[in-house]
């Protein structure tokens, strides 16, 4: 059976979004050679991760995300953009849950923007700042937030925070340095005595009151234009060192694009929305055998043009915004969607 495949993104974020559960198409062991070749931007079509979604047909869906090296990830907070949006459109519906491992997460259609951008809200788990599996090792149950940790950083402050994927956020005030990011995501990637489930890690640089620049090196991926977990993750952090009311909605600016944040509270639960673009690039069909030779693959797709040319349009607006407040980073062009 040919595989149906969407690419969407999330603030250029480009995640493929296949029917069905990964084993309905292969074999387990196949499955992360299948995503490798498939998120390869040389041999295959190129993407940043793969949701694999089971739809219920009520409404609700079983979803599988994987990274680009094939790995497996309880969430990509992007693609649980795209993935909704997909199920949104199919049942004509204002809200709809996707489930992955022991979690839901409720897909909202948001408002559209001027220029055209569909948008959706996803409701991610409660936050944990003292997860039972450790993000810094020896700290089991115990809140690990704005300290030091020289195998992280020789100098700068951090904070973990479990959404429910790990993270490692610090707050950057004297300024964004996208080298030194770099270099910190790779010591955690490095370093597993320390971090013995690995972990994303985000740089935030306050713009404003209730505006950041946020950029994360991704476990498994590096550098992406936006990561949506990490979007959360640190809005989350803001609050917990009383920058920010959890209610407070946050603009967050990636070099991906503009979404929202925010915390909705019950007690001390503070559960994550994520508000942002659900962009559709193309459409394709690909029978699941041309995933498991070496490629290159060949495809032809059907593409959202006036989708993708509003996006542009926003994010144009976005870029300026990021170059008059002298953020230097490396930008993906759209055009590598």
């Amino acid at each position: 059976m040919a595989l149906s495949i969407t690419k969407t993104h999330g603030s250029l974020n480009d995640i493929f979004v296949i029917d069905g559960a990964p084993t309905d198409h292969f074999a387990e062991a196949d499955v992360a050679r299948a995503v490798r070749l498939l998120c390869d931007r040389e041999q295959g079509l190129g993407g940043d991760g793969v949701y694999f979604v089971a739809d219920n047909g009520d409404g609700s869906a079983e979803a599988y995300f994987y990274n680009p090296d094939g790995s497996a990830s309880l969430l990509c907070g992007n693609g649980m953009r795209g993935a909704g949006r997909l199920l949104l459109d199919r049942h004509d519906a204002r809200s709809v849950v996707l489930r992955t491992g022991p979690h839901a997460f409720t897909v909202r259609a948001a408002e559209t923007t001027p220029h055209g951008v569909r948008q959706v809200s996803v409701e991610l788990p409660p936050v944990d700042f003292a997860p039972g599996e450790p993000i810094v090792a020896g700290t089991e149950e115990q809140a690990f937030v704005d300290l030091p940790l020289p195998p992280y950083h020789p100098s700068r402050h951090v904070s973990a925070v479990a959404v429910p994927n790990s993270h490692l956020i610090t707050v950057v005030d004297d300024g964004y340095d996208e080298a030194e990011l770099i270099e910190t995501g790779g010591r955690v990637a490095e370093t597993p005595a320390t971090f013995p489930i690995g972990a994303n890690v985000s740089f935030v640089r306050p713009l404003g009151d209730t505006e950041v620049f946020v950029r994360t090196f991704e476990r498994g991926a590096g550098l992406t234009p936006s990561c949506g977990s990490g979007v959360a993750a640190s809005r989350a952090v803001l609050s917990r060192l009383g920058r920010v009311a959890p209610e407070q909605p946050v603009t967050v600016r990636n070099p991906g694009g503009v979404a929202r944040s925010w915390m909705r509270t019950d007690g001390e639960r503070w559960q994550p929305v994520l508000e942002g673009n659900a962009t559709l690039v193309y459409a394709t069909e690909l029978e699941p055998e041309a995933l498991l030779g070496e490629g290159p693959v060949v495809f032809e797709a059907s593409y959202f043009t006036a989708e993708n040319e509003a996006f542009a349009a926003q994010n144009g607006e976005n870029l300026r915004v990021l170059k008059e407040s002298g953020i230097e980073m490396e930008l993906k062009s759209p055009a590598a969607l």
